[in-house]
């Protein structure tokens, strides 16, 4: 069965990625984790003994803690999902939640993004650094993200690997029966295979209908600009990027000095694969 991981910090900007995960895995019939990564510091005259006993009353209080604290978010009805609640110990949060969905063969790890401000509030350092590493795809989803229905998902794509990531989105849109529209934003010389090719390739090997979108790069704007109209002008319900475009995209996206803030950051969750995994 299809693990999904969804990681909170027991704040209630968690709450939307926590959310999205449920839906996720009713729409997918797959296991919901539900992940909460702590560090606990051991003073260095304690005992064993002591620290045991302080370390297991920790870990008691905080599973209430997120008990009561899902427990509001799955309703009277409960997840509706095999669903387990774990704590996981690690210095660093982001390598704990890494090390954890690798262990554990998660096939998705969501996570709020904190919804204001720049971008390193927008995304916050937990969510930049996991999708700039995380082997795993990550799904971000924005703190005050109204819950909708998965049905158009907006493939950006530099063309460089465009089988293969294919091959991906799919993956994620099929059990869901997503709508996929795949689009570049080129210059008018940049060499593309036709739409004809791209076509014939995602219905004869995948099986799956996918609408090609060709937008011609806007001179004036960078690529975030042209990728925030094409957003505006599509209006998905996901937007799925991959990492190893950071060159042309995803390193403007995610870099803490870009003051821009562009709309889809706040309105559409992001699905993210890195460059190991579209590469299995």
């Amino acid at each position: 069965m299809e693990k999904i991981l969804v990681t909170t910090d027991l704040s209630a900007k968690s709450k939307s990625a926590i959310q999205f995960a449920i839906t996720m895995a009713k729409s997918r019939k797959a296991e919901l984790i539900i992940l909460h990564v702590y560090h606990l510091t051991r003073p260095f005259k304690w005992t064993d003994e002591e620290y045991n006993e302080y370390w297991q009353r920790f870990k008691n209080r905080t599973m209430r803690k997120l008990t009561a604290f899902t427990a509001e978010l799955f309703g009277t009805a409960g997840p509706g999902v095999p669903c387990q609640m774990v704590l996981h110990s690690n210095i660093d949060v982001v390598d704990g939640i890494m090390e954890y969905a690798d262990k554990h063969d998660c096939a998705y790890i969501c996570i709020s993004t904190r919804g204001a401000g720049r971008l390193k509030k927008l995304f916050g350092t937990h969510t930049s650094k996991l999708i700039s590493h995380s082997a795993v795809p990550v799904l971000a989803v924005p703190s005050f993200y109204h819950l909708l229905e998965l049905k158009h998902i907006l493939y950006a794509t530099d063309m460089m690997d465009y089988e293969r990531e294919l091959e991906k989105v799919v993956a994620f849109a099929r059990p869901i029966g997503a709508d996929i529209d795949m689009i570049h934003i080129a210059y008018p010389h940049e060499f593309q295979p036709t739409e004809q090719i791209i076509t014939d390739f995602v219905e004869k090997k995948l099986n799956y209908h996918v609408n090609i979108i060709e937008r011609e790069r806007n001179i004036t704007h960078t690529l975030l600009e042209d990728l925030d109209a094409a957003v505006k002008a599509n209006k998905p319900s996901l937007l799925a990027l991959f990492t190893h475009q950071s060159k042309r995209l995803l390193d403007k996206l995610l870099l803490p000095s870009n003051a821009k803030v562009y709309s889809f950051y706040s309105k559409v969750p992001l699905l993210t694969f890195s460059k190991t995994e579209s590469n299995k």
